[in-house]
């Protein structure tokens, strides 16, 4: 990545100029984003509807595993003639297989992507590297490529913002949630360590995400889990980045299971992936559904090696991508629910703990409650909206506030949507008046 950032340091103009490449792709008018609004029964509060939204597919370049440069895709919002300079918000999605699924490939859908655009912010959703048009295979919780491609596309979206003529200003934020949680702790660790000098990052919300792969993560291999498909293809891409997991498939996986390979060729859907794992757990083995766990898929030679083998390179390879060895210089939340069944909240509780009592930056962990991976989701994403827009600087000082003496206060939600005790005080919270106002307060 280093040596990249050299190169654009040095010729910037001409890299660009002969490798990156955006098509405006989708338009959204004021009306349109506050069709979104109800269709989708956000609440008004997540975020002001300001601007019309124009949203591009990128082309461009970052390093992969073996330091060379491969084409990777992404998607860009922009708020149309915004009146103040906009800071960037990096949205790092969770996990894909399908490249049909990657954010690319689904401009319309990305609700955030427009809003926040609307709001007043520039997006940039990188599809990582491997995925929807990019070369090569996706390197799944892989942390040095994860930040290649997360970085790389905020480079090139506020070159093209500037094109545009959207002024940008020295505000950054990041989040992400799942897969999306690890790609946003790892793209804040290289920022911080290596591009200080390019970038001041305002706050992250890295937001359920597997950040101690050797340890929290890997305690989850015995249990059941809705979604195995995620072993196979952490190993897979390790074996990719690092080559040394296996010889031969065989080795490590039962027979059956070895050929599960060929599914990651982004013609599959991970729902079609898990199918295929139960079906030949049952067919194969007599495991149902109910009972499976990843380990079923691992010849026990090969898990006993790694209990018991302090180098094992596939313990080597989590351990290098575990991602709660080292200061954040910056404020950061962390979102997590306790109920979490695909990434263990054990995760989030040791990032907090080893940040906490080094870092002289605010860090939270912020508890969703007893909620699944998919349903403490959506509560989440907002939470982490509207932490950012409390830090989001207005450069309008204008506005004409009308105040209605007559307005009471009808409820109060925390920052993620639940209904909290008018009574008491809050450092997080939104408050609702009668007259559909509102207020967002944030206290440290």
């Amino acid at each position: 990545m280093k040596k990249f950032l050299i190169l654009l340091l040095l010729f910037p103009f001409m890299i660009f100029a002969q490798i990156a490449t955006y098509n405006l792709e989708a338009t959204w008018s004021i009306v349109e984003v506050q069709n979104l609004y109800t269709q989708n029964n956000l609440p008004y509060y997540i975020g002001d509807i300001n601007y019309a939204v124009n949203g591009y597919k990128v082309s461009y370049y970052t390093l992969n595993e073996d330091d060379n440069l491969v084409l990777v895709s992404g998607v860009l919002f922009l708020p149309v003639n915004p009146s103040c300079p906009s800071p960037i918000l990096s949205w790092q999605h969770g996990t894909i297989v399908s490249d049909m699924q990657a954010p690319s490939q689904n401009i319309n859908d990305n609700i955030l992507g427009v809003v926040s655009a609307s709001h007043g912010y520039v997006v940039v959703v990188s599809d990582y590297l491997g995925l929807g048009e990019g070369e090569g295979i996706h390197n799944y919780c892989h942390s040095e490529t994860e930040a290649s491609a997360v970085i790389d596309l905020i480079i090139e979206g506020k070159n093209i913002a500037t094109t545009e003529g959207v002024n940008i200003s020295d505000q950054l934020f990041l989040m992400g949630y799942s897969q999306g949680g690890h790609s946003t702790m790892a793209a804040v660790k290289e920022i911080e360590l290596n591009y200080s000098n390019i970038f001041n990052i305002t706050a992250s919300c890295p937001m359920a995400g597997p950040y101690s792969m050797s340890n929290a993560q890997a305690s989850m291999l015995d249990l059941v889990y809705p979604n195995p498909g995620y072993f196979p293809y952490v190993i897979f891409s390790y074996q990719n980045v690092y080559g040394n997991l296996y010889n031969n498939p065989n080795e490590l996986f039962m027979p059956g299971f070895e050929n599960l390979f060929n599914m990651y060729d982004g013609s599959y859907s991970m729902t079609e992936i898990n199918e295929e794992i139960w079906s030949i757990a049952e067919d194969d083995y007599g495991i149902s559904q109910l009972t499976f766990t990843p380990l079923h898929m691992i010849k026990d030679s090969y898990y006993q090696n790694y209990l018991n083998d302090a180098s094992h390179p596939f313990k080597l390879a989590l351990q290098d991508n575990d991602l709660i060895d080292f200061i954040p210089q910056s404020p950061m939340r962390l979102i997590h629910c306790n109920g979490d069944d695909n990434v263990a909240y054990e995760n989030s509780i040791l990032a907090f703990n080893s940040f906490s009592q080094f870092t002289t930056q605010e860090i939270v962990l912020l508890d969703g409650g007893n909620f699944n991976h998919s349903d403490c989701s959506v509560p989440s994403i907002i939470s982490a909206k509207l932490f950012f827009d409390e830090l989001f600087d207005v450069c309008d000082d204008n506005t004409t506030i009308e105040l209605n003496l007559d307005k009471e206060l009808v409820n109060v939600v925390d920052y993620l949507g639940r209904n909290i005790d008018l009574t008491n005080k809050y450092n997080f919270c939104v408050k609702l008046y009668s007259d559909g106002s509102f207020d967002k307060v944030m206290k440290f």
